[in-house]
């Protein structure tokens, strides 16, 4: 069944999208039409409305022209509404013209006609000239024009003998016409050298003491020999550099560096009258094994035990040493407490007040839940009853008896009022919920399908529903 409007509905200027018309085969069909009235009639394909005749008289069905507005648009891009009974001029533009025959089987003909091209109007123009003298004809290759020029190939030979010159050598370039042009070549300080040995001969090589702005790879597979110094810089970059013995040096520079036990809790070394927190300096790489428990530096966040050593990375003058110039490596871990982060493990107690919890272990990872199923049934809660609920604005977790929640949710159940009215368009509904916060729904009594109609909420304790026409209606008014 469709919905059943009682009211008109006010569209505030918002569209109307993806509607369709009423369908009927014919228009006879409609009883009771309204003036206004729209409605598509699928036997002629036509729009049709219920209204008052241009002539006058008595509504009747009307069909809405086959004529209207079309658009017409150009080059501009631009739509331009044509109002039927106006006429669309094709006009002809610089190097066109324009011009319309008689209907021939009904078709009116447009015909545009390119003008001839001259030397001050853009126009058609026409290929296949036949060359004369220097004149040469126009061509086309898919549609492009071009100009085919027939040049003569003039070529010039060259002989290349050499000469010597000053740190080099070079080439002399003698044409057949006669023309003479020369070519030197030369070396460049401590990088490539340029020498004529004989004649006809240019040599390039390397100089006896050669400096590489860049950088030297050296390939194959046998070992190279070098008669004198070689020169690496001082910090390699990539994984194949070679390194130097400074860089060597400085690398070994910070080892490990065992120094011995020491009492965690006083600070005091193995060597006699030193003292890792007061008096001792430290270098990288030292070594400190605990002999006796206590606090590192005094900071109860770093407990040491016996076997466990702390490493400096890095180095503090005597007495200026702190806890950040060392990295602490625990070699055992103690159970755990309250107060202390250790070994421990985790039980959950089965039965009693506190059963309802699950815990199980895999691959090292317990997984903590609560478990309903293990929980005895409830054939009903007295007020004793508890739940956990969160307080949001504490942000806390707090228990709520059964009574305490009964009266919190007390407000959250609703009232209701029903009623029935037939007085015409205007139906007035006393509920005495008193509030405007009410949920108010509208059926037919006879067929109980919901219907639309306006509703107000004149006062807090009364609605008004409004149908455009008369009806009997039925309203529930529900308050949350």
């Amino acid at each position: 069944m469709p919905i059943n409007f009682l009211d008109n509905i006010q569209f505030n200027q918002n569209q109307l999208l993806g509607a369709r018309l009423q369908n009927e085969s014919s228009v006879s069909g409609v009883s009771s039409p309204a003036v206004g009235q729209i409605l598509y009639e699928t036997s002629t394909n036509k729009f049709k409305y219920y209204g008052v005749p241009a002539a006058g008289g008595s509504p009747v069905w009307i069909s809405v022209s086959d004529g209207g507005t079309w658009i017409a648009k150009g080059d501009d891009g631009v739509n331009r509404s044509v109002a039927g009974g106006n006429t669309v001029v094709f006009a002809g533009g610089t190097g066109m013209t324009t011009s319309t025959s008689s209907p021939a089987a009904g078709n009116y003909i447009i015909s545009f006609n390119v003008d001839t091209a001259t030397s001050s109007e853009r126009g058609g123009i026409k290929i296949g000239y036949t060359q004369t003298g220097k004149n040469y004809p126009v061509q086309l290759d898919t549609q492009q024009a071009y100009v085919n020029v027939p040049w003569s190939d003039n070529n010039t030979t060259y002989t290349l003998p050499t000469s010597t010159v000053s740190g080099g050598g070079r080439i002399t370039l003698t044409g057949s016409d006669s023309s003479v042009d020369t070519v030197n070549f030369s070396g460049t300080t401590n990088e490539v050298q340029v020498t004529q040995p004989t004649s006809g001969v240019i040599a390039f090589g390397l100089p006896d003491d050669v400096t590489l702005a860049g950088e030297l790879t050296v390939s194959g597979t046998n070992r190279s020999s070098f008669a004198g110094q070689v020169t690496i810089p001082t910090t390699p970059v990539n994984s194949t550099d070679a390194a130097s013995k400074a860089y060597v040096d400085s690398s070994v520079a910070g080892g490990l560096n065992v120094k011995g036990g020491f009492n965690a809790n006083t600070g005091v070394t193995a060597v006699a009258g030193t003292n890792l927190y007061t008096n001792t300096a430290v270098a990288i790489g030292d070594y400190y094994t605990v002999t006796t428990s206590g606090n590192f530096f005094g900071d109860a966040g770093i407990p040491l035990t016996p076997g466990d050593s702390v490493l400096a990375q890095t180095a503090a003058a005597s007495g200026s040493a702190t806890k950040g110039n060392f990295a602490v490596i625990q070699s055992d871990t103690d159970l755990a407490t309250v107060s202390t982060v250790g070994l421990g493990n985790t039980n959950i107690e089965g039965t009693g007040p506190k059963d309802g919890l699950s815990l199980g272990y895999a691959t090292g990872t317990a997984t903590l839940g609560i478990d309903i199923n293990s929980l005895p049934s409830a054939s009903s809660i007295n007020s004793e009853g508890v739940f956990i609920v969160y307080d949001g604005d504490n942000d806390d977790n707090r228990s709520l008896g059964f009574d305490e929640l009964r009266s919190a949710l007390a407000p959250f159940f609703g009232l209701k009022y029903v009623a029935t009215s037939s007085s015409g368009t205007t139906h007035t509904f006393n509920h005495s919920l008193n509030s405007r916060d009410v949920i108010v729904q509208v059926y037919s009594p006879s067929s109980y399908e919901t219907v639309y109609a306006t509703v107000d909420r004149t006062t807090v304790n009364q609605v008004v529903v409004t149908t455009a026409s008369s009806a009997s209606i039925r309203v529930l008014i529900f308050k949350p």
